[in-house]
């Protein structure tokens, strides 16, 4: 067991006496001894997902005041090789999209009268997460409208969001719930920018 933790990412080191403890805890001791090798890969599996739990709880971002050029994003239209949806409201003349979720959406924020301008995140705009790099959906700048559709006198609105099929996050992923956790942290808690996981334009408030 102590050779697999070795290689897991980041390594993870327990003392002997913890290993006895957590093979003794277990709940069936006879399949540990018919198949040490299974339970030791099992085992490791439980801890390293604790352990990734343990790092995201509680986690803190701080502002660094690093910005993005403009040109970074024009970059970026030399690489749009499959253009898939085509946008009036971006900055690109056409979005590529992963999914039909996502085609939906950018096809909904088009038609959207609030959005002001919106942009699906280039592949390179990644937050540093401690179970690896995330990069997030789409950053969304629309018109903060009252009951009446009326924004006068009202601030824009800056927003990120991640597009799912469903908002509920344990139907998710592990690694994607801890991303996500991640992103509200980075955004939301560091950035004071309104973050949420959607699955349509219509959850975009």
């Amino acid at each position: 067991m102590a050779m697999l933790m070795e290689q897991t990412t980041p390594p993870l080191r327990l003392r002997r006496e913890t290993l006895a403890k957590i093979a003794a805890a277990t709940s069936t001791p006879t399949a540990a001894a018919a198949n040490p090798y299974e339970f030791a890969l099992q085992a490791v599996r439980q801890i390293k997902e604790a352990m990734h739990d343990l790092l995201v709880n509680g986690i803190q971002y701080e502002k660094a005041g690093d910005v993005y050029e403009l040109e970074l994003l024009e970059e970026e239209l030399e690489l749009l090789e499959e253009e898939l949806v085509p946008a009036t409201n971006s900055i690109y003349d056409y979005i590529d999209v992963d999914s039909e979720i996502e085609r939906q959406f950018v096809e909904d924020l088009e038609n959207h009268n609030g959005v002001r301008i919106y942009v699906k995140l280039p592949a390179w705009f990644k937050v540093p997460t401690p179970v690896g790099t995330y990069n997030p959906d789409w950053a969304i700048v629309m018109e903060d409208r009252d009951g009446h559709g009326e924004d006068e006198g009202r601030p824009l609105l800056y927003l990120v969001r991640e597009t799912k099929s469903t908002t509920l996050l344990h139907k998710l992923r592990s690694d994607e719930r801890r991303k996500i956790a991640c992103g509200a942290a980075h955004f939301a808690g560091a950035l004071g920018v309104s973050y949420k996981v959607v699955t349509s334009v219509n959850e975009l408030p």
